[in-house]
């Protein structure tokens, strides 16, 4: 079963994996293991700062986009991080109940996720064109393209522990 702190080193492993944009498996972690939240905020700082390290290597922003583009980047991330608390809430019920969803739940869930993807698709939206406006949009589409490569990478590394809901 998935824990917060297997969310989270499922995320520092994509984070490692992310520079040769390549999914490394991350050591698994027993459904009794937790994390305390002063360790949780330490790996999503680190998190936080490898992520910024591969976007300012991918990215190579001359002086000028760079002192455009970074204040807009810690908006965005404060706001997608809101996001992803979220998506951590929705995976943490998720695996509580997978193995006896009813009807009415598997329904809210699954609201739950339009609603973390929405808010991802109308913040991605939202800082694209505040990134344009500053950078060309050629500029700002690269970083929506390495952001949405992340998250799908992201993605894929949670997706493959996932138990599938059982008839």
């Amino acid at each position: 079963m998935i824990t917060i702190r297997r969310t989270l080193i499922a995320a520092v492993a994509l984070n490692v994996a992310a520079a040769s944009f390549t999914v490394a498996p991350y050591p698994a972690v027993s459904a009794e293991e937790h994390i305390s939240g002063s360790d949780a905020e330490l790996l999503r700082a680190d998190l936080r700062t490898k992520k910024m390290e591969l976007v300012a290597d991918r990215m190579q922003f001359t002086e000028k986009e760079a002192d455009a583009f970074w204040p807009l980047y810690r908006k965005y991330e404060v706001e997608l991080a809101a996001i992803n608390d979220k998506k951590i809430a929705v995976i943490q019920e998720y695996l509580k109940s997978h193995d006896n969803l009813d009807a009415a739940r598997a329904k809210h869930l699954a609201q739950q996720v339009f609603e973390v993807d929405q808010n991802t698709l109308d913040l991605r939206k939202k800082y694209f064109q505040e990134m344009a406006g500053v950078l060309s949009p050629k500029t700002a589409a690269r970083f929506l393209q390495l952001e949405r490569r992340l998250q799908q990478l992201l993605d894929v590394q949670l997706a493959s522990d996932f138990p599938l809901i059982k008839k």
